[in-house]
């Protein structure tokens, strides 16, 4: 699970978005798709489902696409913008159940 520090905030831009650590006054900007990213994993996706939304939107590959993923994460959590779960904790069910029209009924 992703979640926004405390003291950043996100604002949607017309190019992707901004985010802004209110304590340093410091902002980074995030393309379409570092957002679409970014907005997967804070609405409760996991890193398969941000891979997952890459690829539907970009023509990348699945493994290119995870590597930016798993970089993107790592590069907001360096500067302190994201608290991140390490993904060993998260439900292997939840990755597991990639189209809800496989669930059982």
């Amino acid at each position: 699970m992703v979640t926004l520090r405390p003291d950043v905030v996100r604002a949607p831009t017309q190019y992707g978005a901004v985010l802004l650590h209110i304590d340093n006054g410091r902002y980074w900007t995030l393309n379409p798709s570092g957002d679409l990213v970014l907005r997967i994993l804070l609405d409760g996706g996991d890193t398969a489902a941000a891979v997952r939304g890459l690829c539907e939107t970009s023509e990348v590959d699945p493994e290119t696409a995870r590597r930016d993923v798993e970089g993107l994460l790592a590069q907001l959590a360096d500067v302190g913008l994201i608290e991140a779960e390490p993904e060993s904790r998260w439900s292997p069910e939840t990755e597991a159940v990639c189209d809800p029209r496989t669930q059982a009924r």
